[in-house]
């Protein structure tokens, strides 16, 4: 019995919060490490709503605290019971470890973090303020972000690009560590299988995008590649705000699939036109389909394509569709970016790293 006790008096707990239970990139992120975490620690995941990450981690037996008052838009009423909330949980919980995600919900984390000294790690999935929005609102979002990083006592960015402009900051330099996400082994279907999923014949040249769509995708100016490009299928998986307009275009839209990434060698080419982004899981998981990739040179895109695929300003509809157009004619082009993609990632991108990388700032 004793020495039961003792075991559970060890335990480290670490408390994971986010603002959505939806499934996007920084969701995945909390799912991976809670679900990965040494025998001696335990994961609780504090977000709003009842989402496919909730249903996820339960499947895990990954405890969920559902945070009701939690929502991207601003409102002070709920913002003031979110923080209340979050002072109650942290006194019952007492985690070890605070490692707080998303935006608004990193803020007000990292405050309570600071007020009931409980270690905090922040991520930053792609600093807000790089958005395409008014300068009043970069501004403020700048200073949150800033004021973020200073109340936390450790600051993960997940590109270069922002691990750069984070050690430009005053007072918070010393606290930014750059650590890449990464993925585990996809076991993907065969070729044949996945084809005939999505009805590809055998002669067909098919460039495939996965991605929720909604503008910052840029999926309409994919569209407009498709317009002019004739000899090519072009194919979104994803669901979004967005299907009423893509559906007016020349791109197959075959919706919400699960578990898209087993079917990328559906394609010959990969294509992703965003207008932003963090580090996309997408571009993992087609750098280990050994797909050619021609992607926009945003955020983390750079990370991992570097120069072994090809990358093109957003919103260029022209430089996108030359660019396909090259490897729609060259058969081993494709076949050697894919190769070189393939061995890039699986060098730079290792999913043990990543999980040893972030659990050591657990423990200092």
């Amino acid at each position: 019995m004793a020495s039961y006790i003792d075991s559970i008096q060890i335990m480290k707990k670490v408390l994971y919060l986010i603002t959505k239970s939806n499934w996007g990139g920084a969701q995945r992120y909390v799912f991976d490490l809670a679900t990965h975490l040494p025998e001696d620690y335990e994961g609780v995941v504090a977000c709003g709503g009842n989402g496919l990450l909730a249903d996820k981690l339960r499947e895990k037996n990954i405890r969920v605290i559902p945070l009701p008052d939690a929502q991207r838009d601003i409102s002070i009423f709920k913002e003031i019971k979110l923080l209340i909330a979050l002072f109650e949980i942290i006194r019952k919980e007492k985690p070890k470890v605070l490692h707080v995600n998303s935006s608004k919900l990193a803020g007000l984390g990292s405050f309570v973090g600071f007020v009931t000294r409980t270690r905090t790690i922040f991520t930053a999935h792609g600093w807000p303020f790089n958005e395409d929005r008014n300068l009043f609102w970069k501004l403020l979002v700048y200073k949150f972000s800033w004021l973020t990083s200073l109340l936390a006592d450790v600051t993960i960015t997940i590109t270069q690009k922002d691990f750069e402009q984070g050690k430009r900051t005053l007072f918070v330099s010393h606290k930014m560590h750059m650590i890449h996400n990464a993925i585990e082994q996809i076991n993907f279907y065969d070729k044949q299988m996945a084809r005939e999923k999505f009805g590809l014949k055998d002669s067909d040249i098919a460039i495939g995008a996965i991605g929720e769509l909604h503008k910052n995708k840029g999926f309409i100016y994919l569209a407009k590649v498709a317009e002019q490009i004739k000899n090519a299928k072009f194919m979104i998986i994803g669901e979004g705000e967005e299907r009423q307009t893509l559906e007016k275009t020349n791109l197959i839209l075959a919706g919400q699939v699960s578990e898209a990434s087993r079917y990328l060698k559906a394609f010959d080419i990969f294509v992703d036109p965003s207008l932003k982004a963090g580090l996309q899981y997408v571009l993992l998981e087609a750098a280990q389909a050994q797909l050619p990739v021609v992607t926009s040179n945003v955020g983390g895109n750079p990370d991992v394509i570097g120069d072994a695929g090809m990358l093109v300003p957003p919103k260029n509809p022209e430089l996108f569709g030359r660019a396909l157009s090259t490897l729609i004619s060259n058969p081993k082009l494709r076949k050697d970016l894919g190769t070189q993609l393939v061995n890039r990632v699986s060098k730079l991108f290792s999913f043990k790293n990543f999980l040893s990388q972030t659990y050591a700032l657990y423990k200092k």
